[in-house]
């Protein structure tokens, strides 16, 4: 690395000073816990009545589809590796899904069907008479749930809504994977306070890949590259949206040198670009029924989602969100 970037990023760490130091040392990666069951002080007939029964069904139900579609393809080389991931993550949806309803209601969303793929994606079996399905074909049927995806989260209450959010954003995340991505309008939210939690994520990470990318080279650095521009621009957005409420930026922030090499760095920008869903799921119910706010939040845990997958992050079946 050029001696230039090298002094200006000193003087960027001794800038930040202790108290901001400790917002990437940690990098402690925590996640928000999936709600699968109510409360155990929570009355079983209020579980009964939850107003999210309907939408968790039909999220259920959806992902089942997602899954047959899948079923029906015939992809060679990468593709077939990444439907069969997506198999993966969607029957992990699909069960879990049906821990929430058994715990809600007593029973799953399809109990008495055999709703299970009989066929892994791939499979000569899963070829219908009328030919496989093509890939892109089911990234573009999942695409096109995008608007009930919208209103399922936006109808849906504080208990249940992280969950919604981070599922539609992994389906629309694996439709972008399989060649339908999704054109977004600008970000209009979070707005206000609301957009602190999640300025206080992207910016060290801003940081963090700059400097990761400065200390690389090659393939290495175009990977981050890839991230950083995108991050960059949504940082600013931020910014504007919060207004009068964003706090004063730090100079710099500590990390956990001497990142040497590039596992070490590898696992830095991993870390930061992790941290990003969870602080827009916590921010969520701010959004209140706004359809055009809660787009702007699929959109920033989907980015955020894929970001993760460019750095090589396993796929995970609710981003920003821990299983049990």
């Amino acid at each position: 690395m050029p001696p230039a970037a090298t002094s200006r990023r000193t003087l960027l760490r001794v800038g930040a000073g202790v108290a901001t130091g400790a917002l990437l040392a940690g990098c402690s990666g925590e996640r928000l816990r999936t709600p699968w069951s109510p409360d155990p002080s929570t009355d079983a007939l209020e579980g009964r009545a939850s107003p999210d029964l309907p939408l968790l069904r039909e999220v259920r139900h959806r992902v089942s589809g997602y899954r047959d579609l899948l079923a029906g393809t015939r992809p060679t080389g990468q593709g077939r590796q990444l439907a069969r991931t997506l198999d993966e993550v969607w029957t992990t949806q699909e069960e879990r899904l049906d821990l929430v309803l058994r715990a809600l209601d007593g029973s799953s969303a399809q109990d008495g069907e055999d709703v299970a793929a009989t066929t892994a994606p791939g499979d000569d079996a899963a070829v219908t008479s009328t030919g496989p399905t093509e890939l892109v074909e089911v990234g573009r049927r999942v695409r096109d749930d995008l608007s009930t995806m919208l209103e399922a989260v936006a109808t849906s209450t504080s208990v249940h809504r992280p969950m919604l959010l981070s599922l539609a954003a992994q389906h629309l995340a694996s439709a972008d994977r399989l060649g339908a991505g999704t054109d977004w309008p600008p970000l209009v939210g979070p707005t206000g306070t609301a957009a602190v939690p999640v300025l206080a994520r992207t910016r060290p990470a801003v940081f963090a890949l700059e400097v990761v990318t400065a200390r690389s080279g090659g393939e290495e650095r175009e990977r981050y590259e890839q991230v950083l521009a995108p991050l960059r621009s949504v940082t600013r957005s931020l910014v504007t949206l919060a207004g009068d409420a964003a706090p004063v930026p730090p100079l710099g922030y500590d990390l956990p040198e001497p990142l040497a090499d590039g596992e070490q760095r590898l696992a830095l920008a991993r870390a930061v670009v992790q941290d990003i869903a969870p602080a827009v799921l916590t921010v969520a119910d701010r959004a209140g029924s706004d359809v055009e706010q809660v787009e702007s939040s699929l959109r920033l845990v989907l980015e955020a989602d894929l970001w993760a997958d460019r750095l090589g992050v396993p796929a995970q079946p609710f981003p920003g969100m821990s299983l049990p």
